[in-house]
């Protein structure tokens, strides 16, 4: 069942907390005479609960909603050189407003309270506030949207416009004025100088503190934040309330629940290499060598997209396969797939239905001359008639019995509100709720097929009302099979990545193309003809098919480090050995939460693509990728360096401002697609980066230790690693690592001049040796065996060097 709704209200309620100064003060808290100093002050008004334990001398903070906010805070005094905490306090509580006075030196404070706002001051500029702040996975570091930065417009497809009139989806958004030009992700509970707000998941409630505030996590405890407020004339502090319906813009909130699906799915397609001549033969072909290369990585889905069913009425969905291309049928079909231990997925329109038109006329919408609406050029059903639901759910019913797992619903919306032809006089209920009508629907679909079942949705340019439903949407535009047809994919990871995996997965194109370059000749010996015709359709000059090397790695490096679904769509028996490797070294997808809560805007358009090239295309995408990691492998962060121009050119990375790393660090850094360590560096890092290209840099704090800086395995440098230890007193480092069966497995560790490498053992788990092999590089150690099939126990021996 989907979890509770919150839908989207018609004003933004904002929370205000005011941090400042005032001279009044210290006179006003004087006069609170010593008999009216209980052990514990409280107010509660509005939402609020303020209390003040004047023998700890801390306050606790509480919201109606949000529970705890703020706890164990106390008061400091900033000197040049010194922090002193303000002691011997004195509270009082009075007509919504806590009064504190304190000594060594005499200070006061306010802390007052109204309707959705609480105002803190204090006598002393340069006052503190040092609390902790509790931060579990449900609440998360973020960066808001910046209502003073550049603003762009978040916008839906023009499918619902160009099809039947209807208006374009529009949202405001704003770049952010500090590093627009990155893009921040977290892998664990992880940190960040450069945050200053947390977004509370169960209730959509954001809470800013403010430029300049200190997070960092409890070493005991990673759901606490240790939080620094300073008090610096004035500070605001505000939690915004339903953050993503009414500052966002998106129609409805739910707490997304990854119970069943962990990670976004990685799902092969048939759409952008077949499109409807795809056929069983194509199917199973590719199912056989996702099987082989793939599903030992991860993989999982295998998407039967347009080109199953069609007949001259439209789509029926489960009558009249073509059963030319498809001589065995669906059923025979699923069992194949999974057979090979992959999942089947379909592509359908539940919108509309062919098959009873003629007997059922009264299952259908109609438009203001009375002609049936279509959709996808097959009728289109009326929800709002049980009897076409009836139909929907036959379909699904139907499908799920014949083994399908993945539904990716096209044309996915309330057609009665945003196709504007509709005749709504003539709908079954007239005076229906369209939202209301279409959300019922998607619940009986989502009945239906159950919890299990994964359900992807295409909006068609409408609002995305399916939230609490759906598993994930396709919010973009389609993509072709070459660089500058990857150009949509892109667009929507950046539009929409505010959105995976705290409200629904996002799906950003049918399929990352990773084929080799080719000519349109050779393309026209290769495939199919309706390829050509759809790239020449979509492309002006049309420059051929497939992407470099280069373009390769930044596809997979961007899917892989946003979190996204892993979306694939080549012809995958062609390719090459070095792009199934980065296939491989960037799956499975990982648990990956954004931290920049806001769009960058659409930059998609197909006449755009049809007319510009890449180099003089003008997008918001980011140069940079930070992925914050926190997990068995360290705390450190994966950055993805990206040159989206069509020449080489010199990229730097600030370690302090653009990361928000610690300035008084040493980071040892590490090159993930060339696999070497590039050494240690202070304060950034600059290199070079191909044409398209994009280079991934594992950065970790330099330790007093040998210490993992990276792993062959995946991209993250953190999946397959399940534990590792540093054992001081014995100078071991000891991991535990799941490898792939018959495949190399690497790990690299930064060894400081202070040790060397002695003995290295590796074991499975029932105790039979693992051979291993080491490389020494300056002060880098590669450590590589043969991945067994179970996990592999490592030691690494070192002694003073």
């Amino acid at each position: 069942m989907p979890r509770p709704i919150i839908p989207r209200r018609s004003k933004a309620g904002k929370m205000s907390i005011k941090f400042g100064s005032c001279s009044g003060l210290l006179v006003m808290a004087c006069g609170i005479a010593a008999a009216q100093n209980p052990q514990i002050a409280s107010i509660s008004d509005h939402q609020w609960t303020i209390t003040a334990d004047v023998i700890q001398g801390a306050i606790t903070i509480k919201d109606r909603t949000l529970g705890v906010l703020l706890q164990n805070a106390h008061l400091y005094v900033n000197s040049p050189n010194s922090r002193h905490e303000l002691k011997q306090w004195q509270a009082q509580g009075r007509d919504g407003q806590l009064t504190i006075r304190t000594s060594e030196p005499a200070t006061g404070w306010s802390l007052e309270v109204g309707e959705n706002s609480l105002t803190i001051s204090s006598t002393e500029y340069d006052a503190e506030l040092i609390a902790d702040a509790p931060a579990p996975p449900t609440r998360i570091l973020a960066r808001l949207m910046d209502a003073e930065g550049a603003p762009v417009d978040w916008v839906g497809t023009s499918e619902v416009a160009g099809t039947y009139g209807g208006t374009l989806t529009h949202n405001r958004s704003f770049l952010p004025g500090r590093n627009p030009d990155v893009m921040y992700f977290t892998l664990g509970q992880t940190q960040g100088s450069i945050f200053h707000s947390l977004f509370d998941r169960e209730t959509d409630t954001a809470i800013d503190f403010g430029e300049g505030v200190a997070m960092n996590r409890d070493s005991q405890n990673p759901d606490l934040l240790k939080i620094s407020l300073p008090v610096n004339g004035s500070r605001v502090i505000r939690l915004i309330p339903n953050y993503y319906t009414n500052t966002l813009g998106v129609p409805f909130y739910s707490h997304f629940d990854d119970k069943n699906f962990r990670a976004a799915p990685m799902v092969w397609s048939s759409w952008t290499s077949y499109y409807e001549d795809v056929t069983e033969t194509d199917m199973t072909v590719n199912a056989d060598w996702i099987a082989t290369h793939l599903l030992p990585y991860g993989f999982e889905y295998v998407e039967l997209d347009d080109g199953y069913d069609r007949t001259p009425e439209g789509h029926s969905w489960i009558e009249h396969w073509d059963r030319n291309k498809f001589p065995h049928g669906p059923q025979w079909l699923t069992s194949y797939i999974r057979a090979k231990g992959l999942k089947a997925g379909i592509w359908l329109v539940p919108n509309s239905y062919a098959a009873g038109l003629r007997i059922h006329s009264g299952w259908y919408l109609y438009d203001k001359k009375g002609a049936v609406v279509r959709d996808y050029s097959t009728p289109a059903l009326d929800s709002s008639n049980p009897e076409a639901l009836e139909v929907v759910q036959r379909v699904f019913r139907t499908l799920d019995e014949w083994g399908f797992d993945y539904y990716k619903l096209d044309g996915e919306h309330a057609l009665p509100k945003y196709a504007p032809p509709v005749d709504t006089t003539r709908l079954h209920d007239p005076e229906v709720d369209f939202i209301a009508n279409y959300r019922s629907r998607l619940a009986m679909i989502r009945k239906t097929i159950g919890p299990e079942r994964f359900l992807e949705i295409c909006p068609a340019g409408t609002p995305l009302n399916a939230i609490g439903y759906a598993n994930s949407y396709f919010n973009g535009d389609d993509v072709y099979n070459n660089w500058q047809g990857m150009y949509s994919l892109f667009s929507s990871i950046f539009a929409n990545g505010f959105l995976n995996h705290l409200l629904v997965y996002v799906m950003p194109g049918e399929g990352i193309e990773l084929g080799e370059p080719m000519t349109v000749t050779e393309a026209t010996r290769k495939r199919k003809q309706i390829v050509i015709e759809i790239e020449r359709d979509r492309e002006e000059p049309l420059t051929g098919f497939g992407v470099t090397d280069a373009e390769a790695r930044t596809l997979v490096s961007h899917i892989a480090l946003t979190g996204v679904a892993y979306p694939l769509a080549s012809v995958t028996p062609e390719l090459p050995d070095a792009r199934v490797k980065m296939l491989q070294q960037s799956l499975p997808t990982l648990p990956i939460i954004p931290m920049d809560l806001f769009s960058r805007g659409t930059q998609s358009s197909w006449d755009k693509f049809k007319h510009v090239q890449p180099d003089y295309y003008i997008h918001h995408y980011p140069e940079i990728i930070d992925l914050k990691v926190h997990a068995a492998a360290g705390t450190y962060d994966v950055v993805g360096l990206t040159n989206w121009h069509g020449e080489d050119a010199m990229k730097s990375i600030g370690f302090a401002d653009q990361l928000g790393l610690n300035s008084e660090s040493q980071y040892v850094v590490f090159d993930f697609w060339n696999e070497k360590s590039l050494g240690t560096f202070s304060d950034h890092v600059e290199l070079p980066v191909a044409a398209h290209d994009t280079r991934v840099l594992l950065i970790h704090p330099v330790t007093n230790h040998p210490q993992l800086i990276g792993l062959s395995r995946h991209i993250s440098g953190s999946y397959s690693l399940l534990s590792q230890n540093w054992e001081s007193s014995r100078k071991v480092l000891k991991g535990v690592s799941a490898s792939v069966p018959g495949v190399p497995y690497s790990l690299w560790f930064h060894v400081s001049e202070g040790s060397r490498l002695i003995g290295v053992s590796a074991f499975s788990e029932d105790k039979i040796a693992v051979p291993v092999e080491t490389k020494t590089e300056r002060d880098s150690l590669q450590v590589t065996f043969l991945g067994p099939k179970t996990n592999v126990t490592w030691e690494l021996h070192f002694a003073a060097n």
